[in-house]
């Protein structure tokens, strides 16, 4: 028999919480029947709801005085119950304040166990690159409270998190993946130190998304040297046909393929100016050459194998060029244009000024 007991004492002492807990709750049975026993028929305090609340003031030493036993065994249960709660309470409430202290310190160096859903994820740590990738984000409503967790790799990040109000961080081990949540986010970016680093890794992120049969979680490759990105976009695709790579020196791009699945690989070509069979060139318009609506001048371009991507508004070097076209936007001499071509277009100004306003057809000869 003291064996049984011994171990049944070490079992719950090994949570330290467990002693003060069970004693509060020996008091509160032993505190009841005693009261429940001496005290007289009737008293308000023998109501269970009402010995709760005389329970929970006495136990705190608060002690509002609208209950309290008028007999010599209620009284006996009355200091039981005070006697407790200023040792075992006070024990448990210590344990309390300790349990959420690890807890937020766990959280703050990547150890915690997180419960984010439709998330971002971040493989990889760089924190001025992360900053600026979800201060992009935070500028679309729709990415305005959307969590972002950041698993980084040892040496990456000392001490607790810099930027709690920003992002989660998990520190990489074997359960880094399910602490992050990651089969219920809805983008995870591979941020790895090397091009190679990011593909071995989307390699496992991809393999872990198959095990929990999340197949279409969009999930983006941080490419760093561009001029291999034909070749870890093959290996990409032997991985998963559905892996986007991204240059992840450009917040600004990350951000717009995070937000916008499947434009990754357009701002890659475009970053590199130079696609399969495609270039980009900058075109300036001669000044006397007239004006044509924007929407008749990318017609034109169309049908003669050209692309109009953008319209700077000068000649200068440093010409700001407007992607997005304005309802009933003119195009002018003295103005740039920005053209996706095969080659260096040639474009006959005179059959361009020969058209009018919604025709792109050359006038006769």
């Amino acid at each position: 028999m003291p064996i049984i007991f011994m171990r049944l004492y070490h079992r719950v002492a090994e949570r330290a919480w467990r002693a003060p807990a069970l004693a509060l709750l020996a008091a509160a049975l032993f505190g009841w029947a005693l009261i429940a026993i001496f005290e007289p028929d009737g008293a308000k305090i023998k109501q269970p709801q009402n010995f709760v609340w005389y329970f929970f003031v006495s136990g705190t030493t608060v002690g509002y005085g609208d209950l309290f036993p008028t007999t010599s065994g209620g009284r006996i249960g009355g200091v039981i119950i005070v006697v407790a709660g200023l040792s075992a309470g006070l024990m448990l409430f210590a344990e309390l304040t300790l349990f959420m202290a690890k807890g937020r310190t766990l959280k703050a160096n990547g150890q915690a166990q997180l419960h984010h859903r439709k998330h971002l994820v971040v493989i990889g740590y760089e924190r001025d690159g992360l900053r600026a990738i979800i201060e992009q984000l935070r500028a679309d409503s729709e990415f305005v409270k959307t969590p972002v967790v950041t698993i980084f790799w040892e040496g990456q990040l000392t001490g607790e998190n810099p930027d709690p109000d920003l992002y989660d961080v998990i520190t990489w081990d074997s359960t880094a993946f399910q602490r992050a949540c990651l089969e219920d986010a809805r983008t995870v970016l591979v941020a790895g130190r090397t091009d190679d680093e990011t593909v071995r890794v989307m390699l496992g992120v991809s393999a872990y998304l198959r095990g929990h049969d999340r197949p279409r979680i969009h999930k983006l490759a941080g490419v760093h040297d561009g001029g291999r990105r034909a070749e870890i976009n093959d290996a990409l695709s032997l991985i998963s046909r559905d892996v986007e790579p991204v240059d992840i020196d450009d917040p600004a791009v990350v951000a717009v393929a995070i937000r916008n699945p499947g434009v990754a690989s357009i701002y890659h070509n475009l970053a590199s100016t130079l696609d399969a069979d495609s270039s980009l060139f900058r075109v300036d318009i001669p000044d006397d050459a007239g004006e044509w609506p924007r929407l008749d001048m990318a017609v034109f371009l169309l049908r003669r194998g050209s692309t109009l991507l953008a319209v700077g508004e000068s000649h200068l070097p440093n010409a700001r060029f407007r992607l997005a076209a304005q309802p009933g936007e003119i195009v002018r001499g003295g103005q740039s244009l920005a053209v996706v071509s095969p080659d260096r277009p040639d474009i006959p100004w005179h059959e361009l000024q020969a058209t009018t306003s919604g025709s792109t057809e050359p006038a006769p000869a």
